[in-house]
């Protein structure tokens, strides 16, 4: 028999993983974390805080055919980072998001990059667990981290997004390498303008010239003492505080 194409194969898996067991994972009795903590609050989260000096990087839309060159660029600067992945780019570069994984955090950012607020509420859903089930079986493990295609969001997305155990990760700072025209220098400056502890920094995994973005900007955060982390980490070691305005 011929092996059922992907996205049938994730509908059946979503079928039968029942919403409770994608809600609250993990071994019964450990302590929740401040990321748990988060996730279970429901609402996005725009930053970290800012008593330490550190800083998230964030790409959006990948993988794809500069992604590889992304990560070397990031691992020769030991920079963690976070990738908010679409989910069936995953089978096609699928060692680039392999390089991911294993060079910082990984997230859900749909199977398809939809407006979720024009989708009736089982094919929010689905665009989601899709997505779940490819990291799950790309890395062996289970991401806590969405990112919604254009900010869009109403209540039936936010529902449906709780309920699944994920938590909105927006940002504070955009690099604004996603508008027509967009220039590598010109980036590079708006994030380097806007670098600050607790930063989250939104980007995007489809130019070639991402990489030389990034060497730019981690220059720049190394001369201020910035650190790098990738967003569990950052939200982990310094959770914004309720006057941070990080919140929705």
């Amino acid at each position: 028999m011929r092996a059922a194409p992907l996205a049938v194969a994730l509908l059946a898996a979503a079928a039968v993983c029942p919403p409770a067991a994608e809600a609250h994972p993990g071994p019964l009795g450990q302590a929740p974390t401040r990321l748990d903590r988060l996730v279970w609050a429901g609402r996005p989260i725009y930053c970290g805080g800012q008593g330490k000096r550190l800083f998230a990087l964030t790409f959006d839309d990948g993988p794809g055919p500069w992604t590889e060159a992304l990560v070397a660029a990031l691992r020769r600067r030991h920079a963690p980072a976070t990738f908010f992945l679409v989910g069936n780019r995953v089978r096609l570069w699928e060692s680039a998001a392999l390089a991911e994984a294993a060079s910082g955090a990984i997230g859900n950012h749909t199977w398809s990059h939809p407006q979720l607020t024009r989708l009736p509420a089982r094919r929010v859903r689905e665009q989601l667990v899709w997505t779940q089930q490819a990291l799950r079986r790309l890395v062996r493990a289970r991401t806590r981290l969405l990112r919604l295609p254009y900010e869009r969001s109403n209540a039936r997305v936010e529902r449906i997004v709780h309920a699944l155990g994920l938590l909105d990760v927006r940002w504070n700072v955009d690099s604004g390498d996603s508008r027509r025209g967009a220039r590598p220098a010109a980036v590079a400056r708006e994030i380097v303008r806007n670098l600050k502890p607790g930063a989250i920094v939104l980007m995007h995994d489809t130019h070639p010239w991402t990489a030389k973005v990034v060497r730019v900007v981690l220059a720049a955060a190394r001369r201020r003492h910035l650190r790098p982390v990738t967003v569990p980490e950052l939200l982990e070691a310094d959770p914004p505080r309720p006057n941070e305005n990080c919140y929705a």
